[in-house]
């Protein structure tokens, strides 16, 4: 049980006027600050008392607030249905498909959202008729009625994905842009590995830290860092490959395509140059002691194929980054 709900069961604050309310509250347990717990209190207050009533009307507009994500997600629902009517024709497409399936599971996610925000209003209302009990409704209250705040902007946001994904359905110079927009951060990403790598340099010439960092520490970062960026690479790569295919079904006439293809085989380029100087700035030492880990981060990264999804990729690289920073 949390400082916040322990505090309710020491001393009833119904009837009490809010300011005196607070001080009680504040008595109990010093946990909560005494601005969290007069905003909190207030949802449970009228006219200046904090009462019975002053819950059933908040529990009144909570249930307002809770039946708002029900219905973003209806407009969600509705939306990924055109979206996958849509992309029927070239659903078989990984850079389609891949797109769907994490709508999907936003969708999935969402809706389990919404059911438990129904679940948890229920609870409260039932929760509503102790009153000796009321800071703690209060607290639920607030708890809930952010995480339908949360529900409702995930909702939203959802939907306005999905309003952007059938831009991206319906037109070729869309998904080019936006594939270009990716070729941008992998060439701001290479970019800055490239002035580490001279960090690094720089460092091992004095014999001192890279940036306030060990060289050692820095070296090992920029060479995972770098297995990401191969990763990405190839990601990309697939994704011009299934684009070029769409093009061919569509009969699509434009240069993008092979634009896009010779950006990529310069980075490409870049990307070996980056990997081959940071290979002749290690020391032996460094590889003795971190060679397990780059072992390991490229043992991981193996397992991902295109499409990737590069939230799971950032998640196994910092846990990655993370073992070698406890081991300095």
């Amino acid at each position: 049980m949390s400082p916040e709900d322990q505090a309710s069961e020491d001393e009833s604050v119904d009837g009490l006027p809010l300011p005196e309310a607070v001080d009680a509250v504040v008595r109990r347990d010093a946990t909560p600050d005494r601005k969290t717990v007069r905003r909190t209190l207030e949802r449970v207050a009228e006219d200046g008392v904090v009462s019975q009533a002053g819950v059933d009307a908040a529990l009144g507009q909570l249930s307002k607030v809770v039946s708002t994500p029900e219905t973003r997600l209806e407009f969600a629902e509705m939306e990924l249905e055109d979206a996958e009517d849509a992309a029927e024709p070239v659903a078989d497409l990984d850079v389609v498909r891949s797109r769907l399936d994490t709508f999907e599971a936003r969708l999935a996610a969402v809706e389990d959202r919404v059911d438990a925000l129904g679940t948890g209003l229920q609870r409260l209302v039932e929760r509503a008729n102790d009153p000796d009990d009321l800071f703690t409704l209060a607290v639920g209250i607030r708890r809930l009625t952010d995480d339908a705040n949360e529900v409702h902007r995930a909702a939203d946001d959802l939907k306005l994905d999905l309003e952007s994904f059938q831009r991206w359905l319906d037109d070729p110079s869309v998904r080019y842009d936006e594939l270009a927009e990716d070729v941008d951060a992998l060439e701001r990403a290479l970019a800055d590995l490239d002035g580490v790598t001279d960090e690094i340099a720089s460092a091992v010439e004095r014999d001192g830290d890279a940036d306030g960092i060990a060289p050692d520490v820095t070296w090992v970062d920029a060479t995972m860092r770098g297995r990401t960026l191969d990763l990405f690479l190839a990601d990309l790569r697939a994704e011009l490959a299934d684009l070029r295919r769409w093009d061919g079904r569509i009969e699509a006439t434009h240069d993008r395509a092979d634009e896009v293809a010779a950006r990529l085989d310069a980075l490409d380029e870049q990307l070996t140059d980056v990997a081959d100087r940071l290979d002749d700035r290690a020391r032996p030492a460094w590889r003795d002691r971190y060679g397990d880990r780059l072992t390991a981060l490229e043992s991981a990264l193996a397992e991902f194929e295109p499409p990737v999804v590069w939230g799971d990729v950032q998640a196994e690289l910092e846990t990655h980054l993370a073992e070698v920073s406890e081991s300095g």
